[in-house]
């Protein structure tokens, strides 16, 4: 980029179906907190977790947000379809294959697609 290219921006978007049964907030905690952990990201508030179950008819499921000092990640659910979507934005450089690989050892997906930015 060549706005502020002193400034590091890293992008990663990652797109699944999951192989878990029901996800629930416990899980969406425990995964963004050890998602930080590998990535060496440093949390700065609890993770918030939110569900548009009670207001949405668009869909279904639940999220979390991860708020880093490097920046932050979320991790979006949708119930029905089993769909993730994990979206991290550091201003700090992290290794992808190793974000991918622990998506694949939490989440198990059958399917998996994913962007570097």
């Amino acid at each position: 980029m060549s706005i502020c290219p002193d400034i590091v921006r890293q992008r990663l978007i990652v797109e699944g179906i999951h192989n878990l049964g029901d996800i629930d907030a416990t899980t969406i905690s425990a995964f963004l907190r050890g998602l930080s952990d590998r990535l060496g990201m440093t949390p700065i508030a609890d993770t918030f977790i939110f569900s548009p179950d009670a207001v949405s008819t668009l869909h279904h499921g639940i999220g979390g947000f991860q708020p880093w000092a490097e920046s932050g990640c979320s991790l979006y659910t949708w119930r029905e379809q089993r769909l993730f979507t994990l979206d991290i934005y550091s201003c700090k450089g992290f290794c992808a294959d190793e974000c991918l690989q622990y998506v694949q050892e939490r989440l198990r997906p059958y399917a998996l697609e994913w962007r570097l930015v």
